[in-house]
This record gives C-alpha cells, sequence and structure tokens, in this order.
C-alpha cells in the first residue's frame, strides 16, 4: 500500500523540485464493512515544509488535513508536525473513513470485496508509467529512503502478499530504490475473515439501536 502512496506522491514532488526528499508511513484499520481509521506521515525536507503556498509546494499541516478532507466520508481527526532533524521535518495526519474505496486517486485505485465465502478482500491496484522517474539523479537521490505501510482489519488475516505480523495485521516494507526508475503495475491484495458480532450488537442493529 505504501509503495503505491509513496510513488503518487513522489512523483507529484519530484514535478516540483529535485531536491525534495520524501518518505510515506501509512497505516490503516479496516472494518468489515469497509469503514476504518488511518494514519498518514510524510517525512519530508525542511524547506517543502516552509515553502510558501503560491509556490504550490507546501506540505504541512493544514495542507494535509486539506488534502485529506476532499475525499468523500473522510473525517480529519487530529494533524500536527515535528522536526526529525535540522534537515527534515514530520507531518502527519489522523482521519476516519466511511468507505476505504473513496481514498482512491489519479494513481491508486482502492477495492473492497465482500467475497461469496464470508471473507472481505481489500486490493489496492496502482499503475503509472512514463519517462520522468527513471532518470538515474532520482535513483541516487531516493536510495536512502524506506516507506512503510500496514493494514491491520478487524478480524483474520487469510492470505496477503504483504508480510504478516500479527493474525491481524500485514506490513510492507519499500526501500525506494527498489521502485525509482521503472514502470510500476501492482496489486496489493489481503483477504481477511471479519470479526464475528455478537448476538446482542446484532439483535440491537437489527431493531435499529
Amino acid at each position: 500500500m505504501v509503495r503505491t502512496l509513496f510513488l503518487s506522491f513522489l512523483f507529484v514532488i519530484l514535478s516540483l523540485s529535485l531536491t525534495s526528499c520524501i518518505e510515506v508511513h501509512i497505516s490503516l484499520f479496516v472494518r468489515g464493512d469497509g469503514s476504518g481509521r488511518g494514519k498518514i506521515t510524510y517525512v519530508i525536507v525542511k524547506g517543502i515544509y516552509q515553502a510558501p503556498d503560491e509556490e504550490k509546494m507546501a506540505i504541512n499541516e493544514d495542507k494535509l488535513a486539506e488534502q485529506l478532507s476532499k475525499r468523500e466520508g473522510v473525517k480529519v481527526i487530529r494533524t500536527g508536525s515535528s522536526f526529525q532533524d535540522e534537515n527534515m521535518v514530520r507531518v502527519w495526519g489522523e482521519f476516519e473513513f466511511e468507505d476505504v474505496t473513496k481514498l482512491s486517486d489519479g494513481y491508486i485505485k482502492y477495492m473492497f470485496s465482500k467475497l461469496p465465502d464470508g471473507k472481505r478482500e481489500i486490493r489496492l491496484n496502482y499503475r503509472v508509467t512514463g519517462e520522468l522517474h527513471k532518470r538515474d539523479i532520482f535513483k541516487s537521490m531516493f536510495k536512502d529512503l524506506v516507506s512503510s505501510a500496514e493494514i491491520e482489519v478487524e478480524g483474520k488475516v487469510i492470505s496477503t502478499n504483504g508480510k504478516k505480523i500479527s493474525s491481524s495485521k500485514v506490513r510492507w516494507e519499500i526501500p525506494a530504490e527498489e521502485v525509482v526508475g521503472k514502470d510500476v503495475l501492482e496489486d496489493m491484495i489481503v483477504i481477511f475473515e471479519p470479526k464475528r458480532k455478537g448476538i446482542f450488537k446484532r439483535i440491537r442493529e437489527r431493531l435499529g439501536f
């Protein structure tokens, strides 16, 4: 997942500045109905954080909140930032979403399916082609950056092409040097068995409580 988010945001920044550096760390918690909550953190160079708004390069708490709130059914809970060191800034935002598919953008398509056997599938389809990110300078600029992602589900993970770190959580770690310089067409998949609701909760839902 973070590979998709990392690349889509990376290419936007690359088109603005050759001196930008970025990591993306994202975590999502997804329920059986496709709703959930998440947190995304950008690690960026201080110049991007402090860039004037009119240059359309600034990445800060306000910009992140604005970006998230434009998505249908997404509610921003809180945002923040801190200096990681004298050159790098961490900008983060926490949010809730009603439908994980509404997180889709021009680069990533989020899909959520209810399978015939009662299981659920989360699939993120990412596709990008072009020459910009194939230049050797980008490989050297981003070779030390590592992004990450975690998907936790309300239930039990049955299968995934990520690294399963618990019965309900999957993680990906993506060194930038593995993806910069390539055309990318990729699916990231988690299939899970949703947690069964207790009898009293099912009764309350039927009665509309």
